[in-house]
Order: C-alpha cells, then structure tokens, then sequence
C-alpha cells in the first residue's frame, strides 16, 4: 500500500517512530520497499518496515513493521537473522517475536514509547536465547503453543473430556461425523454423547491411550512415526508402554492416543493419531494385508502384532480442544469448581426469578440441578425470561432443563412438572439429600408450606428465598439455616414481609392488572431484574461453597434516582436501618447489604417464645 494513501496520523506516527529507532540505535533505520516486505513476511499484512542492526555476539537485524492500523494497533518486531523455525521458543517461522501476552493492552497516543519498549524487550529476548539457558525451560512451559505449530491438525473437532492427571490409563473415544470425543469410560462418553446429539445417536465406542508425561515434550522429541510414539511411552515407563500396546492389540483403523503433562499454566493435554498399516499404502486406503498374516485371526502373537502396528507409519499430531467440566468452569483454576460439581440443587419456580438463577448455577458448575415448575411459558414472560418464543406454551421447568442440559452437557439437569405441595408430599428423600434449595415460586401458600417442613426436617441444610419488590427497585433473598430466624419471623400470616425498602403513595403501587379478572403482575424489564438475579444467584451460591449456621437476608436497592421517577420514596424502615448508606442527592449507585434474620414471634417455629422456653 503507497504510503501517500494512508491517513495522515499514520505518517506522523511513521515519521516519528523513525525518529526514536533514529535515537535508540544509533544508526538511520533501513526503509523497506513493499517488494522486500512481501518477500520476508509473505503470510502477513505489513505495510511499512524498518530495519536496524543490534551487535550481540555477533550483528543481527532486527525489523520493526507496521499495519495500516498503525499507531492503533501497535509495531510488532522480528529478527532477520533467525534459526530454523522451532530452534528458540518465541520466535515464529517468519522471525515475528512474540514478546507479550494475548491481553496485552498498548497507548495508541504515544507508538514511538511502545516500540520503544518493544525494541528494549526484543533486545533482551534475543541475547537470553543466544544464551541458551531460557530455550528448554520455555519450550516446556509453553509446550501447547509449540505443539500446535507442528500439529497437522488444529484439534478444532477433537474433544477431550478426560480428567488430564496421572495415571496412564486406557480410555475411550466415541467417533461421530467429523468428529472425535475422548472420555474416561463408555458409559459416561455415551451419556455426553447423547446429550449432544440426541438418544439416537450410535454411541458405541473404542479403545483409546491416556499416556500422562513425565514432563512435556520438546520438538526435536515430537513423535514423527509410531514407533517414535511408542519409544517415548517405553521412556516414560512400562506402565505407560503397555497402556499404548494394549489400545492396539485390538487393530482398530487408527490409534487415539492422549498426551497429558503440566506447563507454567496447569496441566495441558495433545493429540496423536496411529494409522493401523493394515489401511495404508502409499497413504492411501487399501486393501492391505492384516496384521495378522500368517496366523489364524486372533490368535497372532502379541509381540509379533505390536512389532507391526507399530512401525515406520506417520502419525497425525493433532491439538486438542477440551470440555471436561474443571477446564469449563474456571479453566482449571477455579478452587470452587471440584465443590459445586458435587453439589445438588432443587429450585422451585422457574418464572422471571428463578430462571436466571438456574442458568448461573449451571454456569457456575453446580453438577445436579432439579428444576421445578408447574406453569407454562407464555408470550408475555419472553421478554424477561432465558426461554425465548419456541418454548412458548411449553412446561417451563422442561423446556429450561432441556435448554441447559444442552448447553452444559456434563452437567445433570432434571425437571419435575407439578407444584411444591406435590414435590413435598411425593419426593421427600430428594429435599432432604439437596445441598440447598432455592425457592422463587413468589407464592406464600407454597412458601410457607416449604418453610413449616423445613423446620420439620431439622433446618439441617439451607433454604434460599427469594422475591422482589414493585417494579425490581429492591430484591429481597433470605437463607434460612439450622439456628435463627425461620422464613415466616419475619413475615406475616398472608406473606407480606416486615421489611420494605419502598414506599408507593395510596393507589400508586406499582402492581398492575390486565384487563381480566385477578389477572395481576409486576412490571419490571429484564435490565432492572438482573440486578435482583444476580443478588440471588450469589446468595445461592454462598449457600452451596459454605452452609451458613445462621439465618441472613440479603437486599439489593436500585438508585434513588430510579425510585423517584417511578414514584415511589425509600421506607422509613430502611432509612433508620440503614442511614449511613442513605443516598446522596443525585447519586445513582445501588446498593447491597445483608440483615440480620433473627427469631421473633412466629406461628410456624415459635420464634421468641420457643427461645424463652429453651
């Protein structure tokens, strides 16, 4: 691209940019031709670059280059004189220097500065790998990076579901159109399989290799053949050896086997696939004689069938894409993981609240959900539900079960279509086994019948409440645990809470009513809810990582700002209870503040009486 065609901020910056390298080298930095450019960096877009030689041991060049969203986008730098690709880590086939992390954020105001820095980082790069001392230790540490730059394959349709920790064991993997999953065992590799693809879907799988490494590999030692494969499995030990050999004895068309081993980030896995021989001429599928020539079929002996199948033939490297549930949930470095995985959950009440609820705690990884609901999706809940307009007229905890279920396919999600009175009566050993339920059904005979078997039970593992005020300006989430208050100390005999935040003028409160008998409902948008939602699902979530032992609520309050113009003002109630956080004229914060739940006088647990008999 003629530099007489790009923007006029783009040739100051040039200019300027010349200037610096002017000052830092020394030297008058070479100006590269386009033709030039196009020879060095033919996969690339630069449209400018300049040359400078740097004296190490001996003289390199080094190219600073630029894209036509310079200063935007900042220099990249490359040495000219470089080894044959792989020989030093971070330096790419063309010689780019790949000195900063992905997320790595520039001053586009000032571009002389950063390829200043980038050309100091350079520098300092280049005299380590003539050192030599960095070169294994991040060949290793960033062994996926490498790996993938000589796989054949990008791994972009090769899954792994494997827990990637020793030991080397025999796994298995399921082979559908275009696509290959590796599991610990059949059974759960099926039941992915079908969450994926549907219940009639073939599931049958094959023998597969797990071979954890003692530590990764480095590319001279990247397997090029199978016998390379199974030397380094030998290396690794015989537990590994025979692992490899015992997921070919079976002579399936080709081999999986997974390679695991820890770099700086965690532990990583890769892909290589072994054509059986039996397959290949000249690379191409023929009829072949079997590994078994010369002997009655199964019956060829061990060593005689591995010394063929594992031999001169190429393999396949490939790289490999995982979606076992620790890597989806924190990419292994989420502490909460492990915990929420064993975690069970009932939620009662799939509506506007308690969707949202379910689908972050799908999100977050908590491995069994039980959703329930008895009503249906209607056309006026789209607007402000997960469910969108193709589960209209449907089951509204089937159809968010079947929505989650297949979208998080190593979770377990479950549905019960009936109200809580029926779940209570029918499936007693469910709630008494759940880690926590969660109650967002916004009704107080259903609530109150929840909150009297709680007690019931013993109030031994957590109940979580929750509900909102008019219009979503405040959500209200209680968590009822062994010792406090139960649900109805703090709420009266026909559910109305003893604590408001908002105060609606005579006939302004904001409940509304269709133009149908009794047909009332709170108008509130999914903007204002989230906020609600969100207060909800973390208070679940506490609930779940670390059981409270006494009772808490939780309130969320939108800005004063939104309050006054829909009428309403803050409650006397939560001025004197909460005066230091009262707001300021024009702030429009929002607020978050946990209450105590002690025990009052109460119909249901006998509140403050039973305490004085105590």
């Amino acid at each position: 691209m003629p530099e007489k065609t790009l923007p006029l901020r783009w040739r100051q910056a040039a200019l300027r940019l010349e200037a610096t390298l002017r000052e830092l080298t020394g030297q008058a930095p070479e100006r590269l031709d386009q033709a030039t450019i196009s020879t060095c960096y033919p996969s690339r877009r630069w449209v400018a670059a300049w040359r400078v030689s740097v004296v190490f041991s001996g003289t390199r060049r080094v190219d600073v280059v630029a894209t036509a969203a310079f200063p935007t986008v900042p220099v990249r730098t490359a040495l000219v004189d470089h080894p044959d690709f792989m020989t030093w880590p971070h330096v790419e086939s063309d010689g780019i220097l790949c000195l900063l992390p992905n997320m790595a954020e520039y001053d586009p105001d000032d571009p002389s500065a950063v390829a200043a820095n980038l050309l100091h980082r350079s520098i300092r790069l280049i005299e380590e790998l003539l050192e030599g001392s960095i070169i294994e230790r991040d060949f290793r540490e960033e062994f996926l990076t490498y790996w993938a730059y000589k796989a054949h394959l990008k791994g972009t349709d090769f899954y792994s579901l494997v827990a990637p920790a020793p030991p080397s064991r025999l796994v298995q993997v399921w082979r559908g159109k275009g696509l290959e999953v590796v599991g610990e065992d059949a059974a759960s590799l099926a039941q992915w399989v079908r969450r994926r693809f549907g219940d009639n879907v073939d599931t049958r799988t094959e023998v597969a290799a797990f071979i954890w490494l003692g530590e990764p590999l480095l590319p001279a030692a990247y397997p090029e053949t199978s016998s390379d494969l199974l030397a380094e499995a030998a290396a690794i030990g015989d537990e590994s050896r025979g692992v490899l050999e015992d997921a070919a004895v079976g002579e399936p068309d080709y081999l999986v086997a997974m390679l695991g081993a820890t770099g700086r980030g965690g532990a990583a896995l890769i892909g290589v696939k072994v054509p059986n021989p039996k397959c290949l001429k000249d690379h191409v599928r023929s009829a072949a004689e079997p590994l078994s020539k010369g002997f009655r079929r199964g019956h060829t002996p061990r060593p005689v069938l591995l010394s063929r199948f594992f031999g001169p033939v190429p393999v396949v490297r490939t790289s490999v894409q995982r979606a076992d549930a620790s890597w989806i949930h924190g990419r292994n470095r989420d502490p909460r993981a492990e915990h929420l995985l064993r975690a069970t959950v009932v939620l009662v009440g799939c509506g506007s609240v308690g969707a949202p609820i379910a689908l972050a705690l799908a999100q977050a990884g908590v491995g069994r959900l039980i959703l329930v609901d008895y009503d249906t999706l209607s056309w006026p809940n789209v607007g402000r539900h997960p469910l969108g307009a193709t589960a209209v007229g449907r089951n509204k905890a089937e159809a968010l079960t079947e929505r989650l279920q297949a979208d998080f396919l190593h979770l377990t999600i479950e549905h019960r279509d009936c109200d809580l009175h029926h779940l209570l009566h029918t499936e007693q050993d469910l709630m008494v086994a759940a880690d926590l339920i969660v109650s967002a059904t916004g009704s107080w005979a259903a609530e109150s019948a929840l909150n009297r078997w709680h007690i019931a039970q013993g109030r031994d593992r957590p109940i979580v409440y929750g509900w909102t005020e008019a219009h979503a300006c405040a959500g209200h989430g209680v968590a009822i645990a062994e010792a406090g208050g139960c649900l109805q100390c703090h709420i009266g005999r026909t559910g109305m809470p003893s604590f408001k935040v908002v105060e609606w003028p005579e006939g302004g409160d904001a409940n509304q009513e269709e133009p149908a008998c009794g047909a009332h409902y709170q108008p509130y948008g999914p903007i204002e809810l989230s906020y609600v939602t969100a207060m909800l699902s973390e208070l679940a979530l506490d609930c779940v990582l670390q059981p409270p032992a006494h009772s808490f609520g939780r309130v969320f309050v939108t800005s004063q700002g939104r309050i006054a113009n829909l009428g309403g003002r803050l409650s006397e109630s939560w001025l004197s209870a909460y005066g230091e956080l009262a707001y300021r004229e024009g702030d429009t914060g929002t607020r978050i503040v946990n209450r105590q739940w002690s025990r009052a006088e109460c119909a249901a647990c006998g509140g403050a009486r039973a305490d004085e008999a105590a």
